[in-house]
């Protein structure tokens, strides 16, 4: 579009032409009619509308040529028949007169002869800007005029249709009156036409053949000479949307500004590349628009001068504003004297790292390492977003909180940064089992584990038949898909806490009876 600063110029018009002219219809011999020559004009309002089509990116980048190559189409349509009296008529109630009665002569009541006509061409032709909002638009077309002649003999119509070829060339000055839609302007001109290829040899009725029992029409037989404008030339006014114009001064701005762009990349060593949420970001908080005025708004109470330098220059280098004229305006604040790009650039990675590295999210931080591939500190982020990939990996195990979950963990990351927390997890497990088993399997599996002293404390307790003993249960804690080595395979089966004491008082019992019987 035109003023698109990245895609490329494309150009296309939509036109609707009205322009009076008056046609002269001329035969030198009619069938029936009493005057043999006739030469009427008849005013017409011609309309013609058209499409064109850039065919070419015009103007050729870093060149300026204002210049727009046209290919298209054009229906110019003289004038439409609806059956209304006198529109469109030639000839009307004429005398007339025939071989057959006498050779009497009669008048042609109730008769006439009208016509309705159009031409569909072929255009090629060229856009000239000479400056702001006037072009110059210069157009040839060749194609076939159609004429249909209706001779109408008392509500009974006949039709006959001819063509003959037409080639014309056209100019039109034209003035942009506003855009009404982006990129799409209203234009209205001052078109001036020419016609090349006469009209001759136009049959408009068939012949009769008279009989003395039947009255023929009177504008039988009628083949005009010629038919041609009364005057050399057309004028009439156009109207036309023009999608994607740019004018002479806008192209070379256009220019300018994007040398400004390339300038302001270079100096960059960082190759920054801003996203689109960064760029809207931007326009959000620093309010890149123009306001009612077309003045950028006053941000000097929320930012030193040189801050808000700093963030336009950079979007003005990344961001590509599509509006030329706010573009233009937004250069026009800068003062690249106390601007330095570079020193931004940097500026701006430190501001960013702390940013990602607060964030504690991995999608932030794969962002950064991709904008800033070469950055000193791609080290830092790569451990951090290892350590967060862990992180929620260990979230996960915690969810499970089984023996076999935490010391799967382990084995597979024997380095991991949580196998604190997993040690900690499996002793929670082991001291809610209370087994004695669970404890002796910790105490081998972490001899140097943070729960040692408790471990080594609950089994004392457990064999001095402390309150709180420990049962003696097979394990739940075992080593995932193998049994712990040199355990014994058979294992204790489970009691009931209460249950050891009132054993041991039985053994006792027992003992004593064995002895008075010796």
């Amino acid at each position: 579009m035109a003023a698109d600063f990245e895609r490329s110029n494309w150009r296309m018009q939509l036109y609707l032409q009205a322009e009076p002219a008056v046609l002269v219809f001329e035969d030198s011999d009619p069938q029936f009619l009493v005057k043999k020559d006739i030469e009427e004009e008849i005013f017409t309002v011609p309309l013609s509308f058209g499409f064109l089509w850039s065919p070419l990116i015009t103007p050729a980048w870093k060149a300026d040529i204002p210049f727009t190559l046209w290919l298209g189409l054009e229906v110019n349509t003289f004038l439409m028949n609806f059956n209304a009296a006198g529109f469109g008529e030639v000839l009307a109630d004429d005398y007339y007169t025939f071989e057959g009665m006498n050779g009497e002569k009669k008048e042609a009541s109730s008769q006439s002869l009208s016509f309705r006509s159009y031409a569909p061409s072929v255009l090629g032709g060229f856009t000239f800007n000479i400056g702001g909002d006037f072009d110059l638009r210069v157009l040839g077309g060749y194609g076939f005029q159609f004429f249909t002649f209706t001779n109408d003999n008392n509500g009974s119509q006949r039709d006959v249709t001819t063509y003959s070829p037409t080639a014309f060339v056209s100019g039109a000055l034209e003035y942009r009156i506003t855009e009404v839609f982006q990129d799409v302007d209203l234009k209205v001109g001052i078109n001036v036409r020419k016609e090349f290829l006469p009209y001759e040899d136009i049959k408009a009725s068939k012949e009769s053949k008279v009989t003395n029992d039947e009255f023929p029409p009177a504008y039988s037989g009628i083949k005009f000479d010629k038919i041609s404008y009364k005057y050399p030339v057309r004028v009439g006014i156009e109207f036309s949307l023009d999608f994607g114009r740019e004018s002479r001064r806008d192209r070379r701005m256009r220019f300018k500004l994007h040398d400004r762009d390339d300038v302001l990349r270079k100096n960059s060593e960082v190759k920054d590349t801003l996203s689109d949420w960064d760029c809207m970001a931007i326009e959000r908080d620093y309010r890149f628009f123009l306001d009612e005025d077309g003045e950028l708004p006053d941000m000097t109470g929320a930012y030193t001068r040189s801050q808000f330098n700093d963030v336009l220059e950079s979007f003005l280098a990344f961001c590509h504003p599509a509006d030329l004229a706010t573009k233009e305006q937004l250069y026009s604040t800068l003062d690249s004297g106390k601007v330095q790009l570079k020193e931004y650039q940097v500026r701006q990675e430190d501001s960013r790292f702390d940013q990602v590295m607060a964030s504690n999210d991995p999608e932030m931080l794969e962002m950064y390492l991709e904008y800033y591939p070469d950055s000193p500190r791609r080290g830092e982020v790569e451990a951090k977003l290892k350590n967060l990939s862990e992180y929620h990996k260990f979230r996960e195990i915690q969810a499970q909180n089984t023996f076999k979950a935490y010391l799967t963990y382990l084995n597979d990351n024997p380095d991991g940064a949580f196998r604190d927390e997993a040690e900690a997890g499996i002793f929670e497990l082991v001291k809610a089992g209370n087994r004695m088993k669970d404890y002796e399997i910790y105490l081998k599996r972490f001899p140097n584990g943070k729960y040692v002293a408790e471990a080594q404390a609950a089994i004392k307790a457990a064999n001095n038949d402390a309150p709180s003993a420990i049962e003696y249960q097979a394990p739940e804690y075992t080593e995932p898909e193998q049994a712990e080595e040199g355990e014994p395979e058979e294992e204790v089966s489970p009691k009931k806490k209460g249950k050891s004491a009132k054993a041991k008082k039985s053994a006792k019992k027992a003992a004593k009876k064995k002895g008075k019987k010796k």
